[in-house]
């Protein structure tokens, strides 16, 4: 008799188990879901197709190469070198130089850089960062007329 009794106590049970069983497919069936989602709407990166020079209708100038080297001085500080020479490979003097250099990060970082001239084609910055790693530092040149923009990365210790 307890024979009797004792099955159909256990088979009221398995719903149990099987329910555990069945939220977790229903829970990865929805994950599934949710990534070829996020894989048919997800578009890329979008960048600026156009520089700043040609934004503005000035052709780019390229008949200048620059050379820029970072000297770290201390902690999350240091002096960055520009060499610009122009086509002929004669140093090149400038109209205008502006740069900034940005880092992205969860708060992206954009900070102004102050060249100040030392010698012919040759420019001097100090420079001191919120952070370390690499920093793209971003050259905008303004030559006869011509407007060309240049990045360059440096690696900065902690």
């Amino acid at each position: 008799m307890s024979r009797g009794s004792a099955a159909p106590g256990a088979r009221r049970d398995l719903w149990i188990p099987a329910g555990f069983v069945l939220f977790f497919v229903a829970l990865a069936g929805l994950q599934l879901w949710f990534v070829l989602l996020a894989n048919r709407t997800f578009t890329g990166l979008v960048t600026d197709p156009r520089p700043a020079a040609q934004a503005h209708g000035t052709p780019a100038a390229t008949d200048w190469s620059a050379r820029l080297s970072f000297a770290q001085t201390g902690t999350l500080a240091g002096r960055l070198a520009l060499a610009l020479v122009g086509a002929d490979g004669a140093p090149l003097a400038v109209d205008r130089l502006t740069a900034t250099a940005e880092r992205t990060t969860r708060f992206p970082q954009l900070l102004p850089i102050d060249f100040t001239p030392a010698g012919p084609g040759r420019y001097e910055a100090s420079l001191r960062l919120p952070l370390a790693g690499d920093w793209a530092i971003r050259l905008q040149v303004t030559h006869a007329g011509r407007t060309s923009e240049r990045i360059e990365t440096v690696e900065v210790a902690p």
